[in-house]
């Protein structure tokens, strides 16, 4: 019985995950098809000479550009079933190999953003709950509302212009090491932390509020330990889903903070085959952008059951 469920619920998961991914694909694949320009065109005219339209007619054919809409959206469907993502027009090599060698620099700076956000938001957001009003708490919102008001790209320059070029301490163009990194993912944690400040100090409110705090209190126990060892514990289902929105939109590249630093990670690749009239690469930044989705959600979903024992004992009395 318990196997006929659980496998009833990955039946339809998976065709929910199809459904999805299908539209998503298709979404994109028409919004290229509608974009002004033209990828053969473009690639013809690189090499400096007249093209003719035989030419262009025949490197549409050579593309596969030159079918319509639908008879290219199933050639490249029917690819995709096989693993096949396509060639880039502009390095000519497969899209997945161009997707494998980007993805560990956009794991790297997520990674990274979200240890600095994890220091930064939660410490700083439970003790402006604390102390609600105070000082404390006052000085931070001004804070984080004056970063959340500027944008990720004005962030970038102030910390060029004060790290780079005044201090010296950091390059202005990010460089493959740990110093490379520190500044885009500055930019990220402070744009982020901003948000995540208020969004734990209000989770954390609601939770100070409830009942079973004055219970606490009243047996005698430390403030600090009602905070870190049962507010901060109950308030981790709401953060453990802003963490994981959060990793999947950077997983999927952070496209204005990569291009600035010149890191190469999707979101730079995402950017650069927008320019190029890269279709193959466009597609495969698309489907990569919706299956990174699909796991944080699904492990974010999953996590619950560790967090709240609730969701466990009903998980198990469906099961």
């Amino acid at each position: 019985m318990k196997q006929n469920r659980w496998i009833k619920r990955m039946l339809h998961a998976g065709i929910q995950t199809l459904i999805l991914l299908v539209g998503i694909t298709f979404l994109s694949f028409l919004l290229s098809w509608l974009s002004p320009g033209d990828a053969a065109e473009r690639m013809l005219k690189k090499s400096g000479m007249m093209v003719t339209e035989e030419q262009l007619e025949a490197k549409r054919e050579e593309l596969g550009i030159d079918q319509p809409l639908l008879v290219q959206y199933k050639n490249w469907l029917v690819k995709l079933c096989k693993g096949d993502l396509g060639t880039s027009y502009k390095s000519k090599k497969e899209v997945v190999q161009e997707l494998a060698k980007n993805l560990p620099y956009t794991a790297a700076l997520t990674a990274v953003a979200m240890i600095l956000v994890i220091l930064i938001s939660l410490p700083v957001g439970i003790l402006c709950a604390q102390h609600r009003n105070g000082l404390f708490d006052n000085i931070w919102r001004g804070v984080t509302y004056l970063f959340s008001s500027l944008p990720s790209f004005f962030v970038a320059l102030l910390l060029m212009y004060v790290l780079a070029l005044k201090l010296g301490l950091l390059p202005v163009i990010a460089t493959r090491n740990w110093k490379g990194i520190l500044m885009p993912a500055l930019v990220l944690a402070l744009t982020l932390s901003a948000w995540y400040i208020r969004q734990v100090r209000a989770i954390v409110l609601k939770e100070l509020s409830k009942g079973y705090i004055d219970g606490l209190k009243s047996r005698g126990i430390s403030r600090r330990k009602i905070l870190f060892g049962h507010v901060l514990k109950n308030s981790m289902l709401p953060l453990v889903t802003l963490f994981g929105i959060s990793i999947g939109n950077m997983m999927g590249g952070t496209t204005i903070v990569e291009s600035i630093f010149s890191w190469p990670g999707v979101g730079k690749m995402a950017v650069d085959a927008i320019n190029y009239r890269d279709y193959p690469v466009i597609q495969g930044y698309v489907v990569w952008m919706a299956l990174i989705f699909l796991v944080i959600n699904f492990a974010v979903d999953a996590s619950y059951q560790f967090f709240d024992p609730r969701v466990r004992k009903g998980v198990e009395k469906d099961g």
